[in-house]
Parts: structure tokens; sequence; C-alpha cells
């Protein structure tokens, strides 16, 4: 399974691109994994709805014909580390060849991303910002190979 984590923005905080690195090289002999940053779209506070409209759009042109897309939401459903490797093996089972999980940016996501039949997932009832959830969206993968493996990571 090919997985893609897409982020509207770039990380800025160098503790973050490290853990980003570190997390990219342990997903290595489990997974195929690319991380994908998209522009910011741009703008003022008062244009919030176009500014997720833009970005969006953004996220329509990477879709690919046969992907399955979890968005990152805070009202998605929540999984434990095991809930969430088994999960993983469940779309591996089902042949889900590409991955992809979408965080939106500093505003969220467009209605339009919202409304499609996408799974939504929430990493926690809590608020992190965009690249923060990213990390903590690799570190969960990791975690989740380290289980169905039986690897002493998950304790």
């Amino acid at each position: 399974m090919n997985i893609r984590a897409v982020l509207t923005g770039k990380p800025k905080s160098s503790f973050i691109v490290q853990g980003i690195e570190q997390y990219g090289k342990w997903l290595k002999p489990y997974v195929r994994i690319e991380v994908r940053y998209l522009p910011l779209g741009g703008g003022t506070g008062r244009e919030r709805e176009k500014i997720k409209e833009r970005e969006g759009r953004n996220y329509l042109k990477l879709l690919r014909p046969d992907e399955t897309v979890v968005l990152l939401h805070e009202q998605g459903e929540q999984y434990s580390s095991l809930e969430f490797a088994h999960k993983l093996q469940k779309w591996q089972n089902i042949g889900v060849k590409n991955l992809s999980f979408f965080l939106g940016g500093p505003l969220g996501f467009s209605d339009e991303l919202l409304s499609r039949e996408w799974q939504k997932v929430s990493l926690s009832r809590m608020t992190f910002t965009h690249e923060m959830a990213l990390l903590i969206l690799l570190e969960q993968l990791y975690r989740a190979y380290c289980i169905l493996d039986n690897r002493t990571y998950h304790y």
C-alpha cells in the first residue's frame, strides 16, 4: 500500500521538520510514504471561505481514481492506536493500494471536501496546529505498523 499525507502549508518549526523526516525513515521498511505540501490559499481573514475553496481545489487536483481518502478532521472518528492499526490492516486486506490522509490548513477544509463521502478521522478532541497533526499522524502510522509487526515500540 502507498500512503500519502497531504498538508496545506509547509511546517516552519525545525523540530517538526526533523520529526517528519525521522518518522519517514522509520516507516520506510513498512510502507511507501509520501508527504506532500500544498500552498496556503492566501488572502485575509475576511476571505476565509474563498481561501478554503482555493485550498480545497488544490486537494481535488491531486485525486487519483483508485485512491482512498481520509480527512483528518475534529469531528472525525477517534481510534485507539490498536484500533488504528487494525483499520490499516483492514485497508490492506481489502486491497487499498493508495491511501491518502488530507490535513487541512489553518482554516480547515472547504465545504466541498467535507461533503464528500470520505472517512473522517480525529487524532484527538484537542486542537493541534496542522504541522503538529502531520507529525502525530506519522507517529501513529509508525506505531500501527509496529503493532502489526509485533514490535516493541508499542507499549
